[in-house]
């Protein structure tokens, strides 16, 4: 089967197939725009983990908040991306880049 037509997604500019992209958006950039601000919690609520376990404190709770917050992203990625084991695979990648991201030195402004 031949590919369809590339058109670059209109934020990272990468080339994909026509039939990917919705709004000039390629998947990767809508996933990732549906579930920026899920990725900025969660990193707030992983820091927030962090030290209250250097305080010696119980964050078992705050443990459970991140569960939940994974399982809305894996909600909107599920709502975005019908194919089960592409959302896997988009879960599995937007999971890794907020939690590389949780300790990036952000202007503190």
């Amino acid at each position: 089967m031949s590919p369809g037509i590339l058109v670059p997604c209109r934020r990272c500019g990468r080339q994909v197939d026509s039939s990917e992209v919705r709004e000039a958006l390629c998947l990767d950039c809508r996933v990732r725009a549906a579930t920026a601000d899920l990725r900025a919690e969660h990193g707030r609520l992983w820091r927030k983990r962090e030290r209250y376990r250097a305080k010696g404190a119980n964050a078992d709770s705050i443990g459970r908040q991140i569960a939940r917050l994974e399982d809305r992203m894996a909600q909107r990625i599920g709502d975005l991306v019908t194919d089960e084991r592409a959302a896997r695979e988009q879960l599995r990648r937007t999971l890794e880049e907020a939690r590389e991201s949780r300790y990036d030195i952000r202007n503190l402004r």
